[in-house]
């Protein structure tokens, strides 16, 4: 008997798999962890001030953050950064997200506050107060941003790096759109991800992608702003980091990105066991990832199992009230519709393929959306081989969220 520890949560559960199972695994890459990576890039970047040079002059300086849903390790660059003597105000970047609870904020920022003190505020998307209009970009975007991102004179952004599975990537030129910018903008940039161009891995020309970099254009401030992003290996240690200019740091990431998160396996597999690790097993909005980012190695009309704990329960419900209701269609005639996007990509696969859900979500949530629950992984594959036979290929991908496994056959 072959036994494998699925990650579960902040656990794991156990499965069991009969001798001579064809069974794959893959997840990010070991690499080696560079404990000065920030520290060097902050002095060193390329083709950019030294962060000490660039906080010359500068008076009020907004700190950007990822939000709860993302696994940056901001809490270690923030302890490294010296604004003594700054107005500082930092900024839980959340795009449509939930404020982080107490002790989410807390992990983010290393305690109540960040080592440096200042001002700590949440973004809130629905809060027009709070926002700005500076335009529209060439696709149609209004460009409403927190008005925190105006009162700055420095802006430090701290970010990392993964696949996206319509952006291309996170990271880098993500800070402004979607993540500080109103609902209306985001829903109209990510009805762009219904374009068959915008997907995991891609940048050139994915719209998604370019409706970021025009609102950056449109934003006007690059010299104003910091970059670090980092990337992240298996165990969510840094790995490498890239500061300075707000593309150039961006784009240096990708390429280790691509790097630790593509996984090459053998050919398309007949099940795959897809895991979402914290914090993308937040809720089934988040865990969505883990669904599209494992669609290229699943054969047509094979078994795709979720394993996700969602211990939010469904996340923001625009999505899944689309496909609850049947409303994803085949045209782009919804694509405004806030969640649009997400149904859709969900849609594809349901189409194509068998998706079983291991979660704590109470059944009729799933059964709901044509997801088959089960309570937990070992009957679960034991259903899924039963229809597929017992020489299935199986492929686990333990950290689904970020992993992308591409078939050196894609075509098999």
């Amino acid at each position: 008997m072959i036994k494998i520890d699925i990650p579960y949560g902040q656990a794991s559960v156990g499965l069991e798999l009969a001798e001579g199972t064809f069974a794959e695994v893959v997840s990010p890459k070991k690499t080696t962890v560079d404990d000065y990576s920030i520290a060097r890039s902050l002095s060193q970047p390329t083709n950019f001030k030294a962060l000490e040079s660039f906080l010359t002059n500068k008076r009020k300086v907004l700190v950007v953050i990822n939000d709860h849903t993302r696994p940056t390790p901001s809490s270690i660059v923030l302890k490294k950064l010296d604004l003594k003597g700054k107005e500082v105000t930092t900024i839980v970047a959340t795009g449509t997200h939930r404020s982080p609870y107490p002790a989410e904020l807390s992990r983010l920022l290393g305690g109540s506050v960040p080592l440096y003190g200042g001002n700590v505020v949440v973004h809130d998307s629905r809060n027009s107060t709070s926002l700005k209009s500076v335009g529209r970009t060439s696709r149609g975007t209004k460009l409403f941003l927190n008005r925190h991102l105006f009162e700055a004179d420095g802006i430090i952004v701290v970010g990392s790096v993964e696949p996206h599975y319509f952006a291309g990537f996170t990271g880098g030129r993500k800070f402004l759109l979607p993540a500080l910018s109103g609902l209306e903008s985001i829903v109209m940039n990510h009805s762009l991800a219904v374009d068959e161009k915008s997907k995991i891995l891609a940048l050139d020309g994915n719209p998604v992608h370019e409706d970021f970099m025009e609102a950056l254009d449109i934003f006007e401030r690059y010299d104003d702003i910091f970059s670090i992003q980092l990337v992240l290996n298996s165990e969510r240690q840094i790995s490498f980091a890239s500061s300075g200019h707000v593309i150039q740091s961006f784009t240096e990431c990708v390429e280790r990105a691509k790097d630790i998160y593509v996984a090459p396996v053998e050919t398309k597999a007949d099940i795959v066991i897809s895991v979402a690790r914290p914090p993308l097993d937040l809720d089934l909005y988040q865990s969505q990832k883990a669904i599209d980012n494992v669609k290229l190695a699943l054969k047509d009309g094979g078994v795709l199992i979720l394993v996700s704990k969602c211990a939010d329960g469904i996340g923001d419900k625009g999505f899944y009230n689309i496909l609850a209701s049947s409303k994803v269609v085949s045209t782009k005639a919804n694509a405004c519709e806030f969640g649009f996007h997400k149904a859709t990509k969900m849609a594809e696969i349901l189409r194509r393929a068998r998706v079983f859900a291991v979660t704590d979500l109470p059944p009729e949530v799933l059964t709901a959306i044509s997801i088959t629950p089960y309570g937990n992984l070992q009957n679960a594959i034991e259903a899924a081989i039963k229809l597929k036979g017992i020489e299935s290929r199986i492929l686990i991908v333990r950290d689904a969220g970020v992993t992308v496994p591409l078939p050196k056959t894609p075509s098999a």
